[in-house]
């Protein structure tokens, strides 16, 4: 029997297992399928043979409707920086609830929770908010043009900034402007120019043609799409004194990894951007997204002065949001950083090492308290290993694979506890990689 094959054996045997431990998930999915397409409504955490219903968190572990514990090192994509259900967030929930979820009208802690933004974040000081990265980003956009007077945008083949048509290109890295999804307008490509990650003298070159067109360039300062990493060095420094000779401004997307610094990746590389979106740990587990940037730029959404662009969401900077997300930030002290990033550099170490010593052929990535596994290139069948991979480790009660987050809820037992279960894990797939 090939590798493919066994491969292939493995991946079934898991999958028989998953099965027998989430009847009831599977049950929620049939009766999802008839009111939701495909059962689903985020189609980044679908799953096969059939996703996973989780009713209850505490700490950083999930319960599902099965009745099975997991760690859980998603975080809901990381956003859970806290891990769930944490008392001093919860209190301000209940708290906030009590008073009304949301009202025509603005809140006090909302001017609370932007002032907290505007002092850690070194790029922001104005501040507005949405409901969602991808809003943030969308809005940031917009801003930057109404500021430029311009249409061009710059961003990098394979980054994703959101489900927003402006953006939805190159998203899967093949190096064409194209649409990367259905019903967004090929014609939209036109203002759209593709650079590639780590591609210092390149990507200067296309900021210097187009100067005269191009509002801004785009990116995520830590790499998330297709793996967490860090920037080479020198790239983002020369985009920031190239874009600032030429007059095109600096957008910086750090939804995620505002969890590098309490700045965010700005604060920790030391290169400040013009504008920042946000999004995920700001809302302490609720919707959320926010941007923001220099006094001068965001002036054009000032409703008292000269308003280029309005900006408006029924449940923008909403009470409760704003009450949670107030709680996270000033939970999330300097020391809290310490130990989550101390906590990811352990698990990151523990699980090169165990991927090096079967030499399996996978690739551990991240910084901080991030994390990515990857297949190497020319891997046979890498979405069945990646699949059975995810679900072979949540068979054995570890939640979050292939993109990892360590919480403040976490201890080392429970980094321990991860890398015990990826040894047995990967130690299987070891063995059914081996040709006999």
């Amino acid at each position: 029997m090939n590798s493919e094959n066994r491969l292939l054996d493995w991946y079934r045997a898991v999958v028989d297992y998953y099965r027998r431990l989430t009847p009831r998930s599977a049950a929620l999915f049939v009766r999802g399928g008839g009111v939701l397409p495909g059962g689903d409504t985020r189609y980044s955490i679908t799953t096969r043979p059939h996703p996973t219903y989780f009713e209850r968190g505490e700490g950083p572990y999930v319960w599902d409707v099965d009745g099975n514990r997991r760690l859980d090192l998603n975080n809901n994509s990381t956003a859970l920086v806290h891990g769930h259900a944490h008392p001093e967030i919860v209190a301000a929930l209940r708290a906030q609830a009590g008073s009304g979820t949301a009202w025509g009208g603005h809140n006090p802690t909302e001017v609370d929770w932007a002032g907290i933004i505007c002092e850690r974040v070194p790029s922001i000081e104005r501040v507005r908010f949405a409901n969602s990265g991808t809003e943030a980003n969308m809005h940031m956009l917009k801003v930057a043009r109404a500021y430029t007077g311009r249409d061009l945008v710059l961003k990098l083949d394979g980054a994703y900034h959101g489900t927003y048509d402006g953006f939805e290109f190159a998203t899967e890295g093949d190096g064409g402007v194209s649409p990367s999804t259905g019903g967004v307008p090929a014609n939209l490509s036109e203002n759209v120019v593709l650079g590639a990650w780590g591609d210092t003298e390149g990507v200067a070159r296309l900021i210097r043609e187009r100067a005269g067109r191009l509002a801004a360039v785009i990116l995520t300062p830590f790499r998330s799409a297709g793996g967490f990493s860090h920037p080479p060095e020198g790239f983002l420094e020369t985009l920031r004194a190239v874009t600032a000779d030429e007059g095109v401004l600096l957008l910086f997307d750090e939804v995620i990894s505002l969890r590098l610094a309490m700045g965010g990746a700005q604060d920790r590389y030391g290169v400040t951007p013009d504008m920042t979106a946000l999004g995920k740990l700001v809302g302490g587990g609720l919707p959320v997204g926010a941007f923001g940037g220099r006094a001068d730029i965001m002036a054009v959404t000032d409703p008292l002065g000269d308003m280029k662009v309005a900006l408006a969401g029924t449940f923008n900077a909403n009470p409760m949001t704003a009450a949670a997300g107030v709680a996270a930030l000033r939970l999330l002290t300097p020391e809290v950083y310490g130990w989550i990033d101390h906590l990811g550099g352990l698990l990151r170490a523990g699980l090169s090492g165990a991927v090096r010593d079967r030499g399996l052929p996978l690739r551990v990535e991240g910084g901080g308290s991030l994390l990515s596994v990857a297949c190497e290139p020319g891997v046979v069948r890498p979405e069945v290993m990646m699949t059975g991979l995810s679900l072979a480790l949540g068979n054995r009660g570890v939640f979050g694979f292939p993109f990892l987050s360590t919480s403040s809820a976490m201890e080392e037992r429970h980094v321990e506890q991860m890398l015990d279960v990826a040894a047995a894990v990967l130690d299987d797939l070891a063995s059914s990689m081996r040709v006999h």
